[in-house]
């Protein structure tokens, strides 16, 4: 008997019935494609809100930056107007009267920030609202001297608020914050 029982195992082993099983099922591929799809397009989403964010910090660094220059090199006071629509820049007399329209060349276009809300804080504390602002006040007046009135601006995205910060001596920080 002893005999018999060896040769049934060695039929088992050679038809397969004791191979162990190797491999994934369909099923088990498609959760772990699936769970690969969602976080790569979480990380994507998000590279894509930071890379927004530093494009939007680095145009207003670039226009607040030239003025500034602008300002230094030409000797005028120059001032810095915006409301909900458009931004610009220009020359100013001794009375704060405008001279001429300066054309930056890293002016914002401010038509894709059209429907969030933009404020501009002075250094005194008075708070504007750009889409209530319609006076011909410069909001921010770059001086010879390199210096600036000063203030900060805040745009309130969906999911965050940028705010940029405009020193007196010239240097501008942003920051986000999240609601």
């Amino acid at each position: 008997m002893v005999w018999r029982v060896e040769l049934v195992r060695i039929q088992t082993s050679v038809i397969g019935c004791n191979n162990i099983k190797k491999g994934f099922t369909l099923i088990e591929i498609l959760v772990v494609l699936v769970v690969i799809s969602i976080a790569s397009s979480l990380i994507f989403l998000n590279f894509s809100s930071v890379v927004s964010i530093s494009k939007n910090q680095s145009t207003f660094n670039k226009s607040f930056n030239y003025l500034s220059e602008e300002s230094i090199v030409t000797g005028d006071v120059i001032g810095w107007h915006a409301n909900n629509d458009n931004q610009f820049s220009y020359f100013l007399d001794n009375e704060n009267q405008i001279l001429s329209k300066i054309e930056n060349p890293f002016s914002r276009n401010w038509q894709n920030l059209r429907n969030y809300k933009k404020t501009f804080r002075s250094s005194d504390g008075s708070e504007i609202d750009f889409e209530l602002y319609d006076s011909d006040i410069p909001l921010l007046v770059f001086y010879p001297s390199g210096e600036s009135s000063g203030g900060f601006i805040s745009i309130y995205f969906d999911e965050y608020i940028q705010k940029i910060e405009i020193n007196s001596n010239g240097n501008i920080t942003s920051q986000i914050i999240n609601y």
